[in-house]
């Protein structure tokens, strides 16, 4: 392995390591790709200075994860640490995991195609006010799986049941989105994010009322293995080690084990909990299945995931714009992201940015003045007397949107 500035890359190396996101749960690009004249833009696109890439003649083989190993990891740094973690808990999650038999699914086709109506109404709250209380609720449940409490669902549903409704009322996403208030948990905050991106992406889909409900929780519970990942792991502001990162990939087969152990729980919303880090073309975790293989929820759920990972603000990491994200999952639509998907997503999202002040990469403001349906994520912005149609002048960018 050696480490490369991006301005050195060429087409044809093969990524050694993953590009991940801020908190390394989402591979931007997953390693052992053959890198494309397309990656190597987008890699500069997203601020990226440098990546490992292989030697296919001076590195030896990849030994498979080992669980145990990584259970030996977290008893050394509880040691060091003097960290307080339930060992005996994450021990036993492990085994389920080692233990299941995931052959079925990898065998199995799941993919459904799904019946057309639509739920709409009006309302324009911010969601965590008007339901402040239900919310607390639902964080609780998350943290009584941390503290190795079974899923309470029926407290789910009933969430779902109320706050799914004003989720879809008001088209302007972004807008929803902009309105909750930022909270400490990281991990409840963006699963609601995600859920109600998931429900919008239901609703273009023309999902029905009880389809609804059941994406919606979904994209809930979608990471709820997390819970069961030692905090000191998850929320570590510095880079994961390799076997730290393998143990955090772990968290679809936790989610996927905790729901299965939870009765009512559809097999639906358990593939979209297992299944959220696959990848179109096989190259995701933790089965490789491709696109024929991963449920519809699972899709939907990946593309949500990924954008407000990317739109959102860490301390050790700032997030991109609406604008820039789009065009993450515009590139990776049809390869590792589902085109359908992709393509209801941008197009209905561009349809709302018609009118919003933006910033341009060059410090000027401008108004958001048309979008071509064909390039969603290039719109043309009027600033001042003239006007720029970013599919054609490549050199501009949206750096944010007021």
């Amino acid at each position: 392995m050696r480490m490369l500035n991006v301005d050195e890359l060429t087409p044809g190396m093969i990524l050694g390591e993953p590009v991940l996101n801020h908190d390394g749960t989402i591979d931007l690009l997953t390693k052992g790709i053959e890198l494309t004249v397309r990656h190597i833009s987008l890699l500069k696109r997203l601020g990226i200075e440098s990546i490992t890439i292989r030697d296919p003649e001076a590195d030896a083989p990849e030994e498979p994860v080992n669980i145990h190993e990584q259970i030996r990891m977290v008893e050394e740094q509880v040691r060091k640490d003097g960290r307080i973690v339930d060992l005996s808990s994450l021990k036993e999650d492990m085994r389920r995991i080692e233990e299941h038999d995931f052959d079925y699914i990898v065998r199995s086709s799941v993919n459904q195609n799904l019946k057309i109506s639509v739920l709409t109404g009006e309302g324009n709250i911010p969601i965590d006010q008007k339901h402040r209380v239900t919310l607390e609720e639902t964080k609780n449940v998350f943290q009584q799986i941390q503290a190795d409490q079974k899923l309470d669902i029926d407290a789910v549903r009933k969430s779902v049941k109320t706050i799914l409704p004003d989720m879809v009322r008001n088209n302007d996403v972004l807008m929803r989105l902009k309105q909750l208030e930022e909270s400490d948990d990281y991990t409840f905050q963006h699963s609601l994010r995600v859920s109600i991106l998931s429900s919008m992406i239901g609703k273009w889909l023309g999902y029905s009322k009880d389809e609804l409900y059941e994406i919606c929780e979904a994209a809930l519970l979608f990471d709820i293995g997390k819970m069961k990942v030692p905090e000191f792991i998850l929320n570590k502001n510095a880079k994961l080690s390799s076997q730290e990162f393998e143990l955090v990939k772990q968290h679809p087969q936790l989610g996927y084990t905790i729901l299965l152990r939870t009765q009512g729980v559809s097999q639906d919303v358990k593939f979209a909990a297992l299944q959220h880090h696959e990848r179109m073309d096989g190259s995701g975790y933790p089965l490789r299945l491709r696109s024929g293989q991963i449920h519809e929820y699972a899709k939907i759920i990946m593309v949500c995931d990924i954008y407000d990972a990317m739109i959102s603000d860490k301390e050790y990491r700032p997030r991109l714009s609406p604008f820039e994200a789009a065009e993450y999952i515009s590139w990776n639509s049809g390869s590792t992201l589902d085109s359908r998907v992709c393509y209801i997503f941008l197009s209905n999202l561009a349809e709302y940015y018609i009118g919003k002040d933006c910033i341009l990469n060059n410090g000027e403001t401008g108004t958001i003045a048309y979008v071509d349906v064909n390039y969603p994520t290039r719109p043309i912005i009027r600033v001042g007397n003239r006007f720029i149609d970013l599919s054609k002048d490549r050199t501009y960018q949206i750096t944010d949107i007021n």
